[in-house]
């Protein structure tokens, strides 16, 4: 009888210690998968960061050829309004190519005159970038005009 007792303590001790192993090794997996995950979702963060700057960069850069194309609009008035009188505006289309972009340009040039002296305008424009697409970017700016002392 003494025998059995021997074996059966024998055998708990040794289930209790496969059963510790067990349950280290589970944790010894879910560390790795912890750090893991938390390393995705840092990266993840990062690229959704990175995503709304780029974003930001691209409205920023069709803002400055807007405002570009704005001013090459208004001298392009002041030069048709010297050469002909008559001149009330117009829209201009320009290519990508003539502008150095990845998109084509609009620019709506108005002329407004002054109803008291027939040598003074008002030249308004709108340029937009890119010029039909969604995302575009519009200015519009004002630029008073006045022929009789420009000649």
């Amino acid at each position: 009888m003494m025998k059995q007792k021997i074996n059966k303590s024998r055998s708990s001790i040794s289930e209790k210690g496969q059963h510790y192993r067990t349950n280290r090794g589970g944790s010894i997996v879910l560390i790795p998968m912890i750090c893991l995950v938390l390393s995705l979702t840092i990266i993840g963060e990062l690229l959704k960061q990175s995503s709304i700057e780029l974003k930001q960069l691209k409205k920023e850069q069709y803002r400055i050829q807007s405002i570009w194309l704005a001013d090459a609009a208004a001298q392009r008035a002041i030069t048709k309004l010297r050469n002909q009188p008559d001149y009330d505006g117009e829209v201009w289309s320009l290519l990508p190519e003539e502008i150095g972009g990845n998109f084509p340009g609009e620019v709506l040039i108005e002329i407004e005159r002054n109803v008291q002296n027939d040598k003074s305008f008002t030249i308004r424009t709108t340029a937009s970038y890119p010029a039909k697409v969604t995302e575009r970017v519009r200015i519009i700016r004002e630029w008073p005009f006045d022929t009789s002392s420009n000649n």
